[in-house]
């Protein structure tokens, strides 16, 4: 499940779970659209959006971000629970969940409810406006405390989310469900990622108590309301309604990685190749250039028309995050008649350039500043709309998109994201190119093959 809105409407549509990764492609596009206009939208009304962040007594943390004048009101709340966190034999175990944690207090109609779950996390959304924000609230808080889940549930979320990974499969968008298989290959030896079977064969008792364990993490769990309510109207009520929940869920525990090359198979029509490098995370020095070295490459993947030839969405990144530790990727789904030979060949000419001492890297600094002023302002979203919308974006979306976006940064960098921010504000291309001849050599790559 994931979000989306009515294009003709801006109100949020129904969004069913397993109709998730058709939706998802919008809200990519309008990402992508801020990235480019946020940089070039300065100044503007004395009205301009304002964030603020409240850690509650049981750990948990919310956000408010307001957008003055908006009549929307949306919550996001993010979950450390995520594909490649899954026990061994367990794959897509978090993504059932998530199916069923919004069906179990929304067995019917889903127009304010939706979810998505990532490799590095999970995600619960209500959209709603200012007259019923307070039950989107409330929603969450049921979601987090745990209902209880029902066989009927269980058993019309399953093909569901099986559907999902078809869609991907034909689409050639595989990306976060090969991080799932290849969480069973690098962390858990596994030989063959059962996606669907796994999934298939998870009983009631035992998905009940994986949701019991993981899930709420209080800790780790960030919630975010976004739209035209300010933090002292938010801020307050929220603590009231979420700091009283407890839980007793644990960590994923660690486990004994199997780096090298893996040769697997699993159940989708699909054929995917990952990348990974283990590396340092936040606030490790270090990774701030490998977040922009992420930013360049995906430039250079976007825009290579060969590798358009040889795979569908190809993707590289610093955030994946594992139990054991945090770890950059480059995935991407291969269509006919392309190879892995080929496909891994292609994928390491941009690494290559990025080690290079002969690459002009000079656009490596306003990237940098792109990904600072995006942990440090929120984007003014009357400004945006003086550009024109993509296709399909309505301002509403905007808006959701600037608040998943802001809440997403809360979750994955925290405490961490004003030093983040300087950090990359004063990234020079050579600290960049050392970054990734430090970490993202050949010889410390791990490879996974993925077929039917």
């Amino acid at each position: 499940m994931t979000a989306r809105k009515d294009a003709q409407r801006g109100k949020p549509a129904a969004a069913r779970p397993g109709n998730g990764p058709g939706s998802r492609l919008p809200l990519l596009g309008c990402l992508l659209w801020i990235l480019v206009c946020a940089t070039s939208c300065r100044g503007g009304p004395s009205a301009s959006p304002a964030a603020k962040s409240l850690t509650l007594t049981n750990g948990l943390r919310v956000v408010s971000v307001c957008f003055p004048g908006s009549t929307n009101a949306a919550i996001f709340t993010y979950l450390p629970m995520g594909l490649a966190g899954d026990g061994p034999n367990q794959a897509q175990w978090a993504h059932l969940v998530e199916h069923l944690v919004i069906r179990s207090t929304q067995p019917g109609d889903l127009s304010q409810a939706n979810a998505e779950t990532l490799p590095n996390h999970m995600r619960l959304d209500f959209y709603g406006n200012l007259g019923n924000w307070k039950e989107g609230l409330s929603q969450q808080r049921r979601w987090l405390q745990g209902v209880p889940f029902t066989q009927a549930s269980l058993e019309a979320e399953k093909p569901k989310v099986a559907a999902e990974c078809d869609f991907t499969a034909r689409n050639f968008a595989t990306h976060k469900f090969a991080l799932a298989a290849w969480a069973q290959g690098y962390r858990h030896d596994q030989k063959r990622a059962a996606l669907k079977q796994d999934v298939a064969r998870a009983s009631l008792a035992d998905i009940q108590a994986y949701r019991d364990s993981r899930l709420a993490l209080l800790s780790n769990v960030v919630v975010c309301i976004a739209g035209g309510l300010d933090s002292a109207q938010t801020l307050p009520v929220a603590a009231a309604a979420l700091g009283t929940i407890g839980s007793r869920a644990t960590p994923a525990p660690p486990v004994q990685l199997h780096p090298g090359r893996h040769e697997m198979t699993w159940d989708l029509p699909a054929r995917h190749l990952v990348l990974t490098w283990p590396i340092s995370a936040a606030p490790a020095d270090d990774f701030p250039a490998l977040l922009a070295a992420a930013q360049w490459l995906n430039m250079q993947l976007f825009s290579d028309p060969e590798l358009k030839k040889m795979a569908g969405l190809a993707l590289a990144g610093a955030d994946l995050r594992t139990p054991e530790g945090n770890f950059f990727f480059i995935s991407a789904c291969l269509r006919p008649g392309a190879t892995f030979q080929g496909l891994e060949q292609r994928l390491e000419r941009p690494l290559q350039r990025l080690t290079s001492p002969d690459q002009d890297l000079s656009v490596l600094p306003l990237l940098s500043r792109q990904l600072a002023e995006g942990l440090t302002q929120v984007p003014n979203p009357s400004l945006l709309r003086r550009q024109p919308l993509p296709p399909g974006v309505t301002p509403a979306m905007v808006e959701l998109n600037l608040g998943l976006q802001w809440g997403m940064n809360e979750f994955l960098y925290g405490p961490h994201k004003e030093a983040l921010a300087r950090q990359l504000s004063r990234l020079t291309p050579e600290q960049v190119r050392q970054a990734a001849r430090k970490f993202l050599a050949p010889a410390h790559a791990s490879v996974v093959i993925l077929e039917p």
